[in-house]
């Protein structure tokens, strides 16, 4: 046989057969063709490559398919037995025993590929084996310089971009500045304008752009995988969106922010059981008028060992019931803590019924149907009481086999979710750390464990980013850190309660030397209130992205990079991120720091804190950063939703009515959009430049309020075909350059003379 060199292709001839025999010659390439790819098989030595049509750019270069059988690594040599049709191509894999052992008994010297368009923009390749059982398979490609994101949560490579990285699929054990960054996809997206997809619960590895290769290996017997054309990222995170299904949208009350302690019965200032500390906790909360949706409870709070498996409360919440309608009468909901981690109660029955692994603190086996409605019918317990969901921990540090992690990961948060779900509906909410894929529909993501420090606060940053990079669009961390200094952090719990305001989720930590309103002086609790009401204030932003993110995969906190790609500049920037597309924040991740360089992307930006300065893009300027205040820019054209549509603990404004104020930056050149998300569907806010002045429109939006224009000079405004009176019917403050003019349902705004700061 004689064998061609690596990078050898050929065309085939037109005409051929649908059937064609590797005899008539081991130098032939076989291609498929979409609208917009071609696939290029090379039969011997087997490889293939993807190109792009338009341009014939090359877009994967496929190198080595493998199959490992015991210790031993086989490669696949080349492709025989050819099948061609409209939309498929399928071949036997040869696979290469020179100069090793004899396959396993019963083993088989070949495995077969598929490769079929699903779609013009998606190619799937499936690689099976009869006979017998590999216990990997991997796949190698030529790295072309590509930068790579997604996969992991955790930042193996760096920052956000995955070269380098060469790391397990699985849940992280401890790591530097952030424990058990466990959120993780088989998916990556490249700016080479594709992506690949593994569908895939199984145990893997990924080494990206190591010495020339990338490689991914999933410990199964077969491998079924998609490579995802855009041409943008946009493109590529939409169709794997589609193929990996869209998150789950929380509740309104769960974007609110929620707080929390490591142990309810450690800090009893003031009272003087773990069950008056909690409403103690929200009574705080509404006097500081701190706007908040819940509060959740972490173990020890259950009886017996660990605090956890009992299914009950121990004797510090003596009235768990009473407990949970004290929240609800302050408009805020109770969650719990749990964990597939069984001990106390849930150890014993579980062990006596041979549901549980063998290990320390065992998980429970969820692959069983008998098991999984053993664990929600505990659950229930909790739910006939009023939680209304789940902070969900563990699942990676021992308590199953490693081999289904990947699975147990999104077995835990369904079953959570479906006894939550048969109870309330939507209404109920659940986050974790330990993460994968298409647990996507049922939980939101919390970063793990993470140090509070500087380092901790920076690595946390690069989490969110890359955590939306894999499809979790509903992301937070522990605001401050969970590992409580020795010191006093004034300075870090200000720069992350700053940065959670622009997160999803904003959670934040209370407890010993770190309780906002007993261990920081009046300026920290003065920034506590200021940001979570800024967090508060921008939920119909970030639930109209949120419900973008569930039809589109773009993440609500998002890498410059995804919206800017030809700017290499941003290529791993983490330091800088896209709140939505209107709002781009530069968060301070340094200590003793009075403002920060930001990088503004092609366009023109406005500083949002001042609401007057306009930049050009594509350079670098200096921000402002006193304590208290996050570098934020909006680009123009923005619209940013605003306002207090959901009540919460709010019992200081005795007059409370659910209000919008939606903020436009127009552009004089440029109409604007932006999908509101109502309920019940999406409406467009639009903003249209016009000669001589300017028009906003937008349908009934589900809540009355202001519409707040930014712009030097108004002449005349009409409303809904009517001239309105100035000081009467609208307002402007020549000074701030807005113009303020109230609505309800639908609204047609014409504004004559209308110039805006980007003119």
């Amino acid at each position: 046989m004689t064998r061609l060199l690596k990078g050898t292709w050929f065309l085939i001839v037109v005409g051929l057969p649908l059937s064609i025999c590797s005899s008539m010659g081991r130098a032939e390439t076989q291609t498929l063709e979409s609208p917009l790819l071609r696939l290029e098989v090379a039969t011997s030595p087997y490889a293939f490559r993807v190109i792009e049509k338009s341009t014939g750019d090359v877009l994967v270069s496929q190198d080595n398919t493998a199959f490992t059988f015991g210790a031993e690594f086989y490669p696949v040599a080349e492709a025989a037995n050819v099948t061609k049709g409209p939309s498929a191509l399928k071949a036997d894999l040869l696979i290469e025993l020179a100069g090793r052992d004899r396959l396993p008994k019963g083993s088989q010297a070949k495995a077969q590929v598929s490769f079929t368009f699903v779609s013009p923009e998606i190619l799937q390749i499936h690689i099976t084996y009869a006979g017998g059982t590999p216990s990997e398979i991997s796949e190698e490609f030529n790295d072309q310089g590509e930068h790579y994101y997604g996969i992991w949560e955790y930042p193996y490579g760096g920052n956000i971009d995955n070269r380098g990285a060469d790391a397990d699929f699985l849940g992280l054990g401890n790591a530097r500045y952030v424990h058990h960054a466990s959120t993780r996809a088989p998916f990556y997206v490249t700016s080479r304008r594709y992506g690949v997809y593994v569908e895939s619960l199984a145990q893997a590895h990924y080494a990206i752009a190591q010495a020339g290769k990338t490689t991914f290996s999933f410990k199964d017997s077969q491998l079924k995988y998609d490579i995802i054309y855009g041409p943008s990222y946009a493109d590529v995170l939409n169709r794997y969106n589609v193929l990996a299904g869209p998150a789950i949208m929380p509740p309104t009350w769960a974007f609110g922010t929620i707080w929390w302690r490591d142990d309810e019965h450690d800090d009893l200032r003031d009272v003087h059981t773990a069950q008056e500390k909690v409403v103690d906790d929200a009574d705080r909360l509404r006097k500081l008028k701190i706007p908040a949706g819940a509060i959740w409870l972490d173990r020890p709070y259950g009886s017996g060992e660990f605090g956890w498996g009992g299914m009950d409360f121990d004797s510090s919440f003596p009235d768990p019931g009473r407990m949970i309608q004290d929240l609800r009468d302050r408009g805020m909901n109770l969650l719990l803590w749990t964990a597939n981690r069984c001990s106390g109660k849930m150890f014993q029955e579980g062990s006596a019924k041979g549901y549980l692994f063998p290990y320390k603190w065992p998980a429970a086996d969820l692959r069983r149907s008998d098991v999984d409605d053993w664990w929600k019918q505990k659950l229930d317990t909790y739910v006939r009481m009023g939680i209304k969901g789940y902070k969900i921990d563990r699942g990676e540090e021992g308590e199953l086999p490693d081999s289904l992690q990947n699975e147990f990961a999104v077995l835990f948060p369904k079953l959570s979710g479906e006894g939550l779900s048969k109870a309330y509906g939507d209404d109920y909410f659940i986050f974790s750390r330990n993460a994968n894929d298409t647990s996507r529909k049922y939980t939101a993501i919390w970063n793990g464990d993470s140090w509070s420090t500087f380092g901790g606060l920076q690595t946390t940053i690069k989490n969110g980013l890359r955590a939306g990079a894999i499809n979790f669009p509903m992301w937070g961390s522990d605001t401050g850190g969970y590992f409580a200094p020795a010191g006093n952090t004034k300075e870090l719990l200000a720069r992350w309660l700053e940065f959670s305001a622009f997160s999803p989720m904003m959670e934040v930590i209370l407890g010993p030397k770190r309780t906002v309103w007993y261990d920081y002086d009046d300026e920290l609790v003065g920034i506590a209130q200021k940001y979570a009401q800024t967090h508060h204030d921008l939920i119909p932003y970030t639930r109209s992205y949120m419900q973008q993110a569930r039809q589109t995969g773009m993440p609500i906190m998002r890498a410059l990079i995804f919206a800017y790609p030809e700017d290499e500049a941003l290529s791993d920037m983490w330091d800088e991120y896209l709140y939505g597309s209107e709002i781009l924040v530069a968060p301070v991740t340094k200590p003793e720091v009075t403002d920060r360089r930001v990088y503004l992307p092609a366009g023109r930006w406005m500083n949002y804190n001042d609401q007057h300065t306009v930049y050009d893009g594509k350079a670098t300027v200096t921000a402002a950063a006193a304590l208290g205040m996050i570098p934020l820019f909006v680009r123009e054209g923005s619209i940013i939703p605003r306002g207090d549509i959901v009540k919460l603990n709010n019992n200081w404004d005795a007059n409370w009515e659910p209000k919008l104020r939606i903020e436009i930056f127009p552009s004089a050149k440029q109409a604007s959009q932006f999908s509101y998300f109502t309920e019940t569907g999406m409406q467009a806010i639009k903003s249209v430049p016009r000669s001589g002045g300017l028009t906003i429109e937008f349908g009934d939006l589900g809540t009355n309020g202001t519409l707040v224009v930014h712009c030097r000079k108004a002449a005349q405004v009409r409303k809904n075909g009517t001239t309105l009176r100035l000081g009467s019917d609208y307002h402007f403050d020549a000074q701030s350059g807005t113009l303020s003019v109230p609505f309800r349902g639908a609204t047609h705004l014409e504004i004559d003379g209308a110039e805006t700061f980007f003119e």
